[in-house]
């Protein structure tokens, strides 16, 4: 009697998947080294003023408002891979005339404008080809792991690509580290020109869309009872947490008096705490059920900011604490973001996931300009830690989301791609 070979869990058993994550891993390295690397040289370099500084912050994210909707149409009617690999070569391109203007001696503060805002454009391209293109590369019994990996990758580069970047515009120039940045990107293009898959065909569209397709994805994304908790999930998550990061920043250098390199450290923790639950998350699922772990893991990320307001102004303690919190917050949110990843992938029809996920983006994203904007206006009108504190509560509360949605009783993702085609009531996972 010839045994059945069960299907393999594992992502890298895929050769297309592992030169999909090298290009992945390598390109986001360059930009966390970018992250540090474009204001230093906007200060040290073209002496940028601080209204010049919060137009170039503009300008790098302006991108995820503006084109999410129209790109992430264009995701779901054109191959994805040619369009994260021309999104690859033109970041490289764009990035490399910043450290040729500043050495030919012609770079302006305008011209970083509208480099870093073209930049923008091509990020939202390949990160919403990208989200659409993974369930191509790999079987659905390896999505949960694929993400877990490529998690795992962007919270390593949170651990030390700023240290590096740091230390590289230390050691040479700030010049030198956006050129590092700029061949991140063509290394990432050759890794992803590797790949064989062989694509679904894309439906034929008008050329010139109607609106209604532009804004499937919006539809979509507030119709399909799985996506709508986990975007109401995110997106209170992001506005809150950018109030908390603002209280926490505010606290920790005027009142307890924490040095940068302190401020660091916490950071990394919970860089670490990432790293560690995007990597072992998928071996939990398969444990204890899809719906209960995700559920669990945001109690364990959103609820674990609150023990924040033990802290005190001794510098140590305060340390410690901040450190520990960060560490637990950072291994929820870890676990809880792979699962997000894999169920809106999983719940969604292959047609949709561009235009959906650009919504996803686009609603998710424009909570955290309000949130700084909240932030700042209660730290000025009560104090830091007020601030703080009130982030990290109404963090607590993005998991309700999730809490009274069908997402929690789910045991598998791929009971969810089931059930959002056939709209029955789901099981109870375990």
């Amino acid at each position: 009697m010839t045994a059945v070979t069960e299907p393999t869990t594992r992502a890298w058993a895929s050769r297309d998947f592992r030169r999909l994550w090298a290009g992945s891993a390598v390109s986001t390295f360059g930009s966390e080294v970018a992250e540090l690397a474009v204001p230093l040289l906007a200060i040290g370099v073209l002496a940028a003023t601080p209204g010049e500084l919060g137009a170039l912050r503009t300008a790098q994210f302006l991108p995820f408002l503006l084109a999410t909707l129209p790109l992430g149409m264009l995701v779901d009617r054109r191959r994805r891979l040619p369009l994260m690999v021309g999104a690859d070569v033109g970041r490289f391109a764009l990035i490399l005339v910043i450290p040729l203007a500043v050495w030919a001696g012609f770079a302006e503060i305008e011209l970083l404008y509208v480099v870093m805002f073209l930049a923008g454009v091509l990020t939202v391209l390949y990160q919403v080809a990208d989200f659409a293109f993974v369930p191509e590369v790999v079987t659905p019994h390896q999505l949960v792991d694929a993400n877990g990996k490529l998690a795992a990758a962007q919270s390593a580069n949170e651990i030390g690509a700023r240290g590096f970047g740091g230390l590289l515009v230390q050691a040479a120039s700030a010049p030198v580290a956006m050129l590092v940045n700029a061949v991140t990107y063509l290394v990432s293009a050759f890794s992803l020109r590797g790949i064989s898959v062989v694509e679904t065909t894309r439906p034929t569209a008008s050329a010139r869309p109607s609106w209604a397709e532009v804004t499937a994805g919006l539809r979509e994304a507030l119709r399909n009872r799985y996506v709508r908790a986990l975007l109401g999930e995110a997106t209170t998550f992001n506005l809150f947490n950018e109030v908390f990061i603002l209280g926490l920043m505010l606290f920790t250098v005027r009142e307890v008096g924490l040095s940068p390199i302190q401020i660091g450290i916490v950071f990394t923790a919970g860089g670490v705490g990432s790293f560690l639950g995007a990597w072992f998350g998928a071996r939990v699922t398969g444990r204890f059920g899809y719906g209960r772990v995700l559920l669990v893991t945001l109690i364990l990320g959103n609820t674990a900011p609150v023990l924040v307001a033990l802290a005190g102004t001794d510098a140590v303690g305060t340390l410690v604490l901040f450190c520990s919190v960060f560490v637990v917050m950072g291994v929820g949110i870890g676990i809880a973001n792979v699962h997000a990843v894999s169920l809106r992938q999983a719940a969604l029809p292959e047609e949709l996931r561009g235009r959906v996920n650009a919504a996803y983006r686009l609603i998710s994203w424009g909570a955290i300009p309000v949130g700084a904007t909240l932030g700042g206006v209660l730290a000025a009108v009560t104090d830091a830690r007020t601030a703080m504190v009130a982030g990290a509560s109404g963090m607590v509360l993005a998991t309700l989301w999730v809490a009274f949605s069908p997402v929690r009783r789910l045991a598998s993702i791929d009971e969810a791609a089931r059930l959002s085609r056939a709209g029955d009531p789901p099981r109870t996972a375990g």
